[in-house]
């Protein structure tokens, strides 16, 4: 038990040392390490000497609610945190540790432990499941590779490794190797994740390579092509054909199309997924396909707002391919910071101004 336990350990440090040295300044990096220290607690719990059993307890119970905000910082670009979820995050470990505070060594009433630790378990299983949705959800118009690798290591390792952790320590059904083997399992495939990682773009992080950097203006190629080795500059050459292609097809007004994805946008210009993915991603710095649909959207939205004042909002919501205007209203403010109604007001009063 205990070489098992060490060999956790080992790994786990590892890889809080790697994250932390690496990407310590991203957000998802610090909760990231937060989730492992609490996964260390889990590991040590049983080998704690007793003064420290119940600090060790605590932070092992928070678990599912850090496995829950890492899902909410590494999957989705906006994270939305002031709702209920939060709530239940803080009440899924808050509850169990006040319950072993203040009611130690006292005789639980039905009452006593549906609110101290039933539905704090409740919780942890609600959290652990909207995880992993936020995991699933728009995989599909995530444009960062590495990204969307590492949930698949996140789904099936990390989700399959908290679920088994909640259950057993739920039920009572953690044997002497349990924690060591789901540890140790764990931490090794994501190891191996952080290793390959180095070479890429992991946790979102944008990162674009020498070989695929390109200009759509052809002065700056000729300055460097006297310097690039043949097959780098065949390589910007074909990126930047292929970005005029989308820059075509998108200056063409095919973004208006309704229920627009990745998959459509890619035969229409007859590219690979994976390439027009990499365009969207590496050139032009989009990390979410419905960003970069939702930008295209919104300025020629936010241009016809201007010059055709006349015209019904709900009217240059459907032209420009929403498909109802609470989502173009949403998407307007997100992206111009007021709603359409107010833009439009706004604008025209200054050009009146002026």
């Amino acid at each position: 038990m205990e070489l098992l336990t060490g060999f956790g350990l080992g790994l786990l440090v590892n890889i809080i040392v790697v994250v932390a040295r690496d990407f310590g300044r991203l957000a998802v990096a610090k909760v990231f390490v937060v989730f492992l220290l609490a996964a260390v607690a889990f590991l040590i719990f049983p080998l704690v000497p007793k003064e420290w059993s119940l600090f060790t307890n605590n932070i092992q119970g928070a678990v599912p609610a850090l496995f829950w905000l890492l899902c909410q910082f590494a999957f989705n670009d906006r994270p939305r945190l002031k709702n209920l979820w939060s709530v239940m995050a803080v009440y899924s470990f808050m509850a169990p540790a006040l319950a072993r505070f203040f009611w130690a060594g006292e005789e639980f009433t039905p009452v006593m432990a549906f609110w101290g630790w039933h539905s704090g378990q409740i919780c942890e299983y609600l959290l652990i499941s909207h995880g992993l949705w936020v995991i699933i959800s728009n995989w599909s118009d995530d444009l960062v590779e590495s990204r969307r690798k590492l949930r698949v290591a996140m789904l099936v390792v990390v989700g399959f490794a908290v679920t088994t952790a909640a259950v057993t320590l739920n039920f009572g059904l953690a044997g002497e190797y349990t924690r060591g083997i789901i540890v140790s399992i764990s931490g090794f495939i994501i190891s191996i994740f952080l290793i390959k990682g180095k070479d890429g773009i992991l946790f979102g992080e944008t990162q674009v390579a020498h070989e695929t950097e390109f200009s759509l203006t052809t002065s700056q190629a000729d300055n460097e092509a006297t310097e690039a080795a043949p097959s780098v500059m065949a390589d910007v050459q074909q990126m930047s054909e292929e970005a005029q292609l989308l820059k075509d097809t998108m200056d063409a007004g095919f973004y208006r199309t309704e229920n627009l994805t990745l998959k459509v946008l890619a035969r229409e210009i007859g590219l690979p997924e994976y390439k027009v993915r990499s365009l969207i991603n590496q050139t032009l710095g989009y990390r979410n396909f419905n960003d970069y649909i939702n930008k295209l959207r919104i300025t020629d939205a936010a241009k016809r707002l201007i010059e055709s004042p006349d015209d019904p909002i709900l009217n240059i919501s459907l032209d420009v391919g929403y498909r109802s205007i609470s989502s173009f209203n949403r998407a307007f403010k997100e992206i111009v910071g007021v709603s359409p109604t107010t833009y439009r007001q706004q604008t025209i009063r200054e050009n009146t101004v002026l």
